[in-house]
């Protein structure tokens, strides 16, 4: 077979949500029922990014339905901080996001900028999927870490996800049918919403001598806002940033 053509196979295997098995029906009941006011606060911020992000994530050859892996690890929120000091809307911890190209120093911190980490964590999904052949395996493997999953993988003879699921922690085992179901309750919110297909979101590339003010101020949009839509904990900003421009 062709090698291009190979490639654009592997590329292209979908995610499949399963909507109907009963492990994503019980993971939409807890997205739905349990966890209903958290879901709802996720699916508002959510509206903000998700399509544009599906684009993101279809360029890099990854399937769309993976950026609602965001809503189980941040609720789409821009700036969390896990105990493990993992960080952003995409959980990265500093040395994962600096080995697929996010600036992470003490002034800046690329891992609290929407785009940047989408884009990110698209490389790094489709970098697990060349090591693991599942979309299953790779969500486990985002959750538990490579070689954790890898050494489970080994120890028990697995090949398959079905097969190493009872020998991962927890936590791994629940969060594939979590982030299926969060697929499954997320497109079909944006498909109510009438959201599937907003324009794009405008931007703004920081110049010399930018400030974040001056730049509020020329855009007429409030401060507050643009912070917290790039996830800026202050007011630093440096040359060659895109900013995300809130709506007005």
């Amino acid at each position: 077979m062709n090698v291009l053509l190979l490639a654009l196979i592997v590329i292209s295997e979908p995610f499949n949500l399963e909507p109907r098995s009963a492990e994503t029906r019980k993971w939409i009941t807890f997205l739905e029922v349990e966890r209903a006011d958290q879901t709802r606060a996720a699916l508002l911020n959510a509206r903000l990014y998700v399509p544009n992000f599906k684009r993101v994530f279809k360029q890099e050859g990854v399937p769309g339905d993976l950026v609602w892996l965001a809503l189980i690890e941040s609720g789409f929120r821009v700036d969390p901080t896990s105990p493990t000091k993992a960080q952003g809307m995409f959980q990265f911890k500093k040395d994962t996001a600096r080995a697929f190209g996010l600036k992470v120093t003490r002034r800046v911190d690329q891992r609290n900028n929407p785009y940047l980490a989408a884009r990110t964590a698209a490389r790094y999904l489709d970098y697990l999927y060349k090591k693991f052949g599942t979309w299953e395996l790779v969500l486990a493997a985002y959750n538990l870490g490579e070689g954790d999953l890898r050494r489970a993988m080994k120890r028990h003879g697995a090949r398959t996800w079905l097969q190493v699921k009872p020998y991962v922690r927890r936590d791994t085992r629940e969060y594939v049918g979590k982030v299926k179901a969060a697929a499954v309750v997320g497109n079909r919110y944006l498909s109510h919403s009438g959201l599937e297909n907003p324009e794009k979101l405008k931007t703004y590339l920081v110049r010399k001598g930018d400030t974040l003010y001056s730049i509020a101020r020329s855009l007429r949009v409030d401060l507050e806002q643009f912070k917290a839509l790039n996830g800026l904990r202050d007011n630093h900003i440096y040359p060659g940033q895109v900013l995300l421009i809130p709506e007005t």
